[in-house]
């Protein structure tokens, strides 16, 4: 690996130069367990999430950009002694940190994601948490802002309207003190589990292109209609047993692993039933972009935008409720901060 890397970002969609890829646990994690109804299928999504992220890795690389990565998490039988005590790996690198200008700031304060001090330079990295603090806001708990509840688009970033009050205030003041025009939607979530901004004008989204008036005002939006649900009927019979927060192929009968994931891996499954993956993609250039999968209409809007989709399967999404932009964390961009609006 190089030697530390300094930030610089201002877009989703401005030619990659650099970027973070996340990190699953050890691929010797869960040898531990006896139980082979619960131990084969977990390290089949160990291995299986393992060859996804190598793929994903391979195709930055291709395209030219510098690709980091973390260790992978190893087994520790502390984990295991107290319910829902395993930490979550390293796997979702933009859930917890936001890329933006020259600065990364993080939003997490377990230890598995310290290693991001090892990569990125020192001077680069200022903790949120400290910054809220320090400017009077009392953290009441709840999820500070990040780069997968947020997109910046040059001079404009769109926020989700955050649920806490207190980092809601204080992510707007934050952001407008850099010079950013901020635009606050209605969505209390994940921005980029609703849309993906591809390039200037161009946008894929699970919302009625309405939504965007204000905030995309005049932009091509690509509404995705019902497209994913009916493609996967086994989760949506399983999600009543693990109350709409994960899923894997082929175990929707497998009390064992359900019984086994809600007790002691609490903390790495989300609520997938909020989030359909088609449109959380990965950006490389303007005229490139990774995907989950194939879709005919998404990939028609695609051509005719001059915008050349790469199918970087991630498998057991359904699982770590995350696609290919939570995966991914671009360190560095070409170009400056524009004005696109």
């Amino acid at each position: 690996m190089s030697s530390k890397i300094k930030i610089s970002t201002h877009s989703p969609f401005q030619k990659l130069q650099a970027v973070l890829v996340g990190q699953g646990v050890h691929e010797d994690f869960f040898n531990f367990i006896t139980d082979e109804k619960i131990r084969i299928p977990l390290n089949r999504i160990v291995r299986e999430t393992h060859e996804d992220l190598e793929n994903i890795k391979k195709v930055c690389k291709q395209f030219g950009a510098e690709v980091f990565q973390s260790r992978p998490l190893e087994y520790n039988e502390e984990f295991f002694k107290n319910a829902m005590a395993v930490p979550v790996p390293p796997i979702q690198p933009r859930d917890v940190h936001l890329t933006l200008g020259d600065k990364v700031y993080c939003t997490s304060t377990e230890k598995v994601w310290n290693y991001i001090y090892d990569i990125v330079d020192d001077t680069c990295i200022v903790n949120l948490f400290n910054l809220a603090y320090n400017n009077g806001g009392h953290y009441k708990g709840g999820e500070m802002l990040n780069g997968a509840s947020c997109y910046r688009v040059g001079n404009r970033i769109i926020i989700p309207n955050i649920v806490d009050e207190t980092i809601r205030n204080f992510s707007i003041n934050f952001l407008k003190n850099l010079g950013y025009d901020v635009v606050v939607t209605n969505d209390a979530g994940h921005s980029d589990g609703l849309m993906s901004v591809l390039k200037p004008g161009v946008i894929v989204s699970l919302m009625d292109s309405i939504n965007y008036k204000e905030s995309f005002p005049n932009w091509a939006v690509f509404s995705v209609q019902d497209q994913s649900w009916s493609r996967v009927q086994p989760w949506l019979d399983f999600k009543t047993k693990s109350r709409g927060r994960w899923w894997v192929p082929g175990e929707e009968s497998n009390e064992f692993l359900l019984k086994f994931v809600d007790s002691w891996l609490n903390k790495w499954v989300g609520y997938v039933e909020e989030t359909v993956f088609d449109v959380n993609m990965f950006s490389l250039s303007e005229e490139v972009v990774l995907v989950n999968n194939y879709n005919k209409d998404i990939f028609d809007f695609l051509k005719k935008h001059k915008i050349e989709p790469i199918i970087c399967p991630f498998r057991h999404r359904y699982f770590w409720d995350g696609g290919l932009h939570c995966l991914t964390l671009d360190l560095r961009r070409e170009g400056e901060r524009e004005n696109y609006f």
